[in-house]
């Protein structure tokens, strides 16, 4: 993986997101590592986003939400610190060090 170019706040990756929205072709890829033994993900996705959302939810803290037409994926302030890294946003859990989550648009 390459160098973090930038610890963030939810707010900057939403904005990364965003972007990312209005410049592809609203595809990404989704990878999800836990205990990443073989340096593979055990959840692999690609998809067409239908929107991407920010809310603040009371105990859960800033969260950001990605809709496809497949599954809705969810990230809570309280849950995940993010990053920017080249043009992935990533996602690692506060809980488990070797539990994180990269999304880059292609």
């Amino acid at each position: 993986m390459a160098e973090i170019k930038q610890f963030n706040s939810f707010q900057t990756s939403y904005k990364k997101l965003q972007e990312g929205l209005n410049i592809s072709t609203t595809k990404i890829n989704v990878e999800y590592y836990h205990h990443d033994f073989q340096s593979e993900p055990f959840l692999h996705i690609e998809a067409h986003v239908d929107m991407v959302k920010l809310d603040f939810i009371g105990d859960h803290g800033q969260v950001i939400s990605i809709f496809t037409p497949e599954l809705t994926l969810v990230f809570t302030e309280n849950n995940y610190h993010t990053n920017l890294s080249n043009d992935s946003v990533v996602f690692g859990s506060k809980h488990d060090e070797e539990t994180y989550c990269i999304i880059t648009f292609i």
